[in-house]
């Protein structure tokens, strides 16, 4: 790709990411995952907290990492689901009043720039707030608290979800008709994608497999344990790469 070309998906990923972040939907996302986040990190640091009493009391003690670091980061996977479809529901969703993707088609872009761009985007204002929603975790390896290679490693974890998502996310914004119908669609695919793990211990063991083989929750938590497998980071690429392809900006 010309460097006139990356100049062009630069630009676009200049204007989407500026204008999602001065509008109402930057305000939302933030105040949604900071909030959430507060509230994840505090029941984890209390539950930490009352099960290292009590193992102390018989004479033990528990494990920091496993319960404060991997659940926590684990959870931020949840949360970046929840906030999302924020970040890609009026990319392509046309809506009535707004003009906003008839300014975007009027840009000199080819369809695969356009994609990038609107990608690209989508991608740094995620992975933004994830990288916030870090912060607590860094305050407390500086109290010699936690792992230094199981935080670096959640979030490239992290990343690469968060690719996952905007690329389903600009998908279905592509096939819908307003930025609220995109952002509902998105949510639900992302939660049932979130949830369907759940179910598998209670299916026939090659449906369960199957199914456990389509959620992405316990392929994150591999990350959150700090190990990278190979099958996960092809799983979210290939969701990364399937969900660019089916994004189509003009209908």
């Amino acid at each position: 790709m010309s460097s006139l070309r990356v100049s062009k998906i630069a630009a676009l990923a200049r204007f989407e990411f500026t204008s999602f972040w001065s509008g109402s939907a930057g305000a939302l996302a933030l105040a949604v995952f900071l909030g959430l986040e507060g509230a994840l990190f505090y029941n984890s640091a209390s539950s930490y907290a009352l099960a290292n009493l009590s193992a102390l009391a018989r004479g033990g003690a528990m494990n920091a990492n496993l319960l404060m670091f991997t659940g926590g980061l684990w959870d931020l996977g949840l949360l970046v689901a929840l906030v999302a479809p924020l970040t890609t529901m009026r990319a392509l969703a046309v809506s009535a009043d707004g003009g906003h993707l008839d300014l975007i088609l009027s840009w000199p872009l080819r369809r695969r720039e356009l994609v990038l761009g609107l990608f690209s985007s989508s991608c740094l204002s995620l992975a933004l707030l994830a990288l916030l929603g870090l912060g607590p975790y860094v305050l407390l390896l500086t109290m010699n608290v936690g792992s230094l290679k199981i935080l670096l490693v959640s979030y490239l974890g992290l990343c690469l979800l968060i690719m996952a998502f905007s690329a389903v996310g600009l998908a279905i914004s592509s096939l819908t008709r307003t930025p609220l119908a995109s952002a509902l669609t998105t949510l639900g695919l992302l939660g049932l994608l979130w949830a369907v793990g759940w179910a598998a211990p209670y299916l026939p063991v090659r449906i369960g497999a199957l199914i456990q083989g389509l959620a992405f929750g316990p392929r994150l938590y591999h990350f959150a344990l700090g190990l990278i497998d190979l099958n996960d980071v092809v799983y979210f690429l290939a969701m990364t790469l399937g969900g660019l392809a089916l994004t189509k900006p003009v209908r």
